[in-house]
Order: C-alpha cells, then structure tokens, then sequence
C-alpha cells in the first residue's frame, strides 16, 4: 500500500476513530485503525465489541492494500508531523513508513485481515432525521441512562416509535427522562429499540443542524450514516422496563418556579450538603414561603434559603437528591417549569412550563427519605 495525503486531513479521521477504538481491550487488533486503500479512496476503520466506524477520504492512492496499525500511537504520530502532505507505504512484512519532507519513521503493523469486518447488517427499516435534532434528542436523555452493568436494559436510551411520535426514553432508577417528538417520520417502522449509550455518545459528536442523517435499523443492529462516516452498533438486546406505569398521573401539588433562580439556589444549598447523600428539603406552604434546606449531620453544616415560585397544595415538605435534581432542571429550556408531587415518598414530576414546537419533555425523579435535623 501507498499514498500520499495531507497530514492534517488525515489526523482530523483518526481522532474520529479513536472514539470507538478501546484503550483496553483482550483482543489486541481492536486497538489498531484499519486502513484500505482502492485507487485514491482510502477507508479507515475502527471497531470495539460492538461499535464499528467505518470513514472515507480522497487520498493520491499509487498502490492499493491494506494494513491495520496501532491506533493511538499512529495518531499522536500523525498529529505532532509539520502540516503539509506525507507519504505512507506498507510493505508485505507490515511494516509501515510514514515519510515527511524532513522525516522517515516505522511503525510495526498487522496483516488487515485479522481485522472484524463490518457487521452484515440486513436493514429492515431506514429513515432520515436532522442530525440537529438528533443530537438534541441525545443530550435530553443520555444523562439519565444507567451506569450498573447488572441492569443491562438501562444502559441504552429506548426509541420508540408508535402512533405517529416518537419517545425517546431514559431511567437510572432514580430519575428518568421520556422526550415525545412529533414530527419525525420513521416510515414504516412501528416498535422499539435500545440503543447502547457509546454509540449515542460517539455519533453526538459529529450531529450537525441541517445535516441529513440516514438511520437504519436491523434485527440486532442500528446503523448511522452521515456524509463520509458509517457507524453500526449492536442494539440491546434487552426488554425495557414498563416506564409507562411508573409515571404518575394524578400528582396534584404543584410548584411553579423559574428554572435560572431556583438551580442558583439549588448550588448555594446543596454546598452545605451530606457529600454521601446531596440531600435537599423543599419546604413548600401555599401563598407562603418557599424554602430550600440542606444539613450535614457529620460535619454540622447547614443552609437555607428562599425562593420565588408559587405552590398549589397543603403545606408539604420533601427531599430529593440535589445532584439528581441539577441534572433535570439543566435540561429544561423554558424559563420556568413546574415540579408536581403526590406524597413524600412518591416519584415527583419535573416539567417545561413551556415545551419546544413538536416535542413533549417530563422528568420524573424519586425523592429521598427525609433526614432528621
């Protein structure tokens, strides 16, 4: 194999590949880049168990081949080169030569062929979405997903397509997140399928508004196709908890407050947190004071403060998680939103007073139980 490129080019491709090569991994040829070069279109490849990105680029191509290469060593060989064209060969013993206008250096590579091939996905169902809006969608939900491994289901984000909207649907088991869209056409594809967080994290990066985005659903995988970059990954194969049955629908105490005041308050209060626990209080009274309160038992810390808001219910006190609770109020786009509960121990509803065209946001978040002074 040899062409010739520009090493900035080249450089700006590798680091998208190092979004899905593992920096540890028992199977040594998933830490290299596979590059393939036919004619003067050069592919490269990276892949881990279950995500593969699969990137082209125009190249001065002089000997097609391929070789697989260690992937973080070539890149941050790449990125340190003076700007300008190299030339890279690779010859039949694997050995790599990376030559510049003042510089030669080698790099041990491996046959191309112990590389895995890109997954043979049979596309049952194929759509086209904005990759802005895409990415919002992935920024409303992905905080919410599980970090346990023993709850597999968790550790992917729900799309689901019903009824003409889609929900996309996120839970911890602490917080949980349903995002409804309605104006998304997925063609003729009716169902569900849980994606896996690393997938949703690595194309993030690339969604632009105004971008077209082609997302194709197989039986086991999900493939995204966006300019020169293809990306499939496994899907979870999982059953999702029934999140419906969870939200409730008759939470009949309701504050009202702008979302900037009551998150400033929020990060005053919760420094005077337990660090074990973040918890907070609301102590809520109709027509009355609105007060938030933190207490560290073990090192006597304390703080209280008032709010600006109004309440709908009897007096009513409840304690929530403040760090559960920063992460849903950063995620609400109104000015202000409205947080509806039931009883002290019952999941508590989180809301945009006002909600963006076509989309439909709740948040729900279960409260603690209430420490003593």
């Amino acid at each position: 194999m040899y062409f010739k490129v520009d090493k900035n080019s080249l450089h700006e491709h590798l680091l998208k590949i190092l979004k899905v090569t593992p920096t540890r991994t028992t199977t040594p040829i998933l830490s290299c880049v596979y590059l393939s070069l036919e004619g003067n279109k050069l592919c490269l490849k990276g892949a881990d168990v279950d995500i593969v990105m699969n990137l082209s680029m125009d190249v001065s191509g002089m000997e097609d081949g391929n070789i697989a290469i260690p992937a973080r060593l070539f890149a941050e060989l790449i990125g340190e080169l003076e700007s300008g064209i190299i030339s890279l060969k690779a010859d039949y013993e694997g050995v790599v030569t990376v030559l510049t206008n003042r510089g030669k250096y080698e790099i041990m590579g491996r046959p191309g062929e112990e590389f895995p091939a890109v997954p043979n996905v049979n596309i049952l169902y194929e759509f086209e979405i904005d990759g802005g809006l895409l990415s919002r969608i992935i920024k409303k939900t992905i905080f919410a997903v599980a970090r346990d491994e023993i709850k597999p289901a968790l550790m992917g984000v729900l799309f689901q397509f019903k009824n003409g909207e889609m929900r996309a649907v996120s839970t911890d088991g602490h917080k949980l997140v349903c995002l409804k869209r309605y104006d998304i056409d997925p063609g003729d594809f009716n169902g569900e399928v849980i994606v896996p967080t690393k997938f949703l994290n690595v194309v993030q990066t690339y969604l632009r508004e105004g971008s077209k985005v082609r997302v194709g659903i197989g039986s086991e995988h999900i493939v995204l196709t966006m300019d020169s970059m293809v990306v499939y990954s496994m899907l979870i194969n999982e059953r999702f908890p029934d999140y419906e049955s969870v939200i409730p629908q008759e939470n009949d105490k309701v504050l009202e407050a702008e979302v900037e005041t009551f998150l400033s308050v929020l990060k005053r209060v919760s420094i005077c947190s337990s660090k074990a626990t973040h918890q907070i209080v609301l102590n809520l009274e109709p027509e009355g004071m609105l007060k938030m309160k933190a207490f560290d038992e073990e090192n006597r810390n304390s703080g209280e403060e008032e709010f600006d808001g109004s309440f709908s219910g009897d007096v009513f006190s409840i304690s929530f998680n403040s760090e559960f609770l920063k992460e849903l109020i950063r995620n609400v786009d109104s000015e202000k939103f409205t947080f509806e509960f039931k009883t002290q121990t019952s999941p508590a509803l989180l809301k945009p007073l006002e909600n963006v065209d076509n989309e439909e946001m709740i948040m729900l978040v279960m409260p603690i139980r209430m420490a003593e002074e």
